[in-house]
């Protein structure tokens, strides 16, 4: 993962944690590369509190399996999870405004920009018309 060692600081999409805590097939090595460096303090990720609601809404995921999931999400090192609050709604909503984003992905983005990440770390090919920030494909990364 080249970039990760130039970029200390980034912002997390929740589509790298789904892809890391369900061990996926074609992506799941590279999340959990992103995942080892946040655990060897080698770096510093961001995301939103937004990802915690996505992660818990898989149909596929009942009782035990829940709280475990809950669980594993608040427990990453070097994560830096933001609530959303005011200046975070205001950001987004003028993401959306100029780019058409869905919401989520708006409040992540703003998320990114707010905490003054480096770059966001996605697999959503269409976030990478967002020109205020660095945006880096999971699937590009070595």
């Amino acid at each position: 993962m080249n970039r990760k060692r130039k970029i200390k600081q980034f912002a997390l999409d929740t589509n790298v944690f789904i892809y890391f805590f369900e061990n996926n097939v074609e992506l799941g090595q590279k999340a959990k590369a992103i995942f080892e460096g946040l655990s060897q303090n080698q770096l510093k990720a961001v995301t939103n509190i937004t990802s915690l609601a996505e992660l818990l809404s898989s149909p596929k995921l009942t009782g035990q399996a829940v709280r475990e999931t809950k669980k594993l999400f608040l427990s990453v090192p070097n994560l830096e999870i933001y609530g959303l609050d005011e200046s975070i709604a205001i950001k987004s909503a003028e993401i959306r405004r100029e780019y058409g984003f869905r919401l989520l992905d708006a409040i992540q983005l703003a998320t990114a920009l707010i905490a003054k990440t480096q770059a966001f770390i996605t697999n959503d090919h269409r976030l990478k018309s967002f020109k205020q920030l660095k945006i880096i494909s999971l699937s590009d990364l070595a």
